[in-house]
């Protein structure tokens, strides 16, 4: 394994909070999702290309792991959802949630959808959820999604969305959608929340 080279503290911070610590570890993903990463810059990126070429390496970008997704962040997950269609709808809630993407959420959320955090509230409608997160939106460096599973009419997604100040939120959401139809929307969500301090 060949360690990372001197790309600053600040970059070198930003991809280990990924677990990215050397360069075979970097070609896993594309430059321009690293380049949306809080610390990472051009000139990191071209010191990672130089030190990339001299180990015979170059970034591969694959797909299935991350994307830039066009949202301002990074966005890092599972993207090899065509064949499961309802992984895909909690993927694309994932980040219209993150980026405060109306038009998306109201495209994969049920009018009636009901979203409860256990001991601390619940919000019984589209309209009024979509509200509140856009009222409390932060503004997002990472999305890291470990894990989206779905089956029938349930699915379950883990991570962590990391803030431009650095700052942690770690989640664990359990999906509920209409129906056991591929393109059913959400009814109900239960989130487990633990914010960093």
């Amino acid at each position: 394994m060949t360690k990372l080279p001197n790309i600053g503290k600040p970059a070198t911070n930003a991809l280990q909070l990924l677990d990215i610590n050397t360069l075979e570890q970097v070609v896993e993903y594309d430059e321009k999702t690293l380049l949306k990463l809080h610390g990472v810059g051009p000139k990191a990126i071209r010191i990672l290309k130089e030190a990339l070429s001299e180990n015979g390496l170059t970034f591969t970008g694959n797909p299935t792991k991350s994307a830039s997704s066009g949202v301002g962040f990074a966005v890092f997950c599972d993207f090899d959802c065509d064949n499961a269609p309802k992984k895909r709808i909690i993927r694309d809630y994932l980040v219209a949630s993150a980026s405060g993407d109306r038009a998306a959420l109201e495209s994969v959320l049920e009018e009636s959808f009901v979203w409860t955090v256990p001991g601390e509230f619940e919000i019984k409608g589209r309209d009024k959820f979509i509200a509140e997160l856009v009222a409390n939106l932060q503004a997002v460096s990472i999305l890291e999604v470990q894990s989206l599973l779905s089956h029938g009419k349930e699915g379950s997604a883990h991570g962590t969305v990391t803030n431009k100040k650095g700052k942690h939120v770690y989640f664990s959401d359990i999906f509920t959608f209409q129906s056991n139809k591929p393109d059913a929307k959400i009814s109900k969500l239960t989130s487990f929340v633990v914010i960093e301090n």
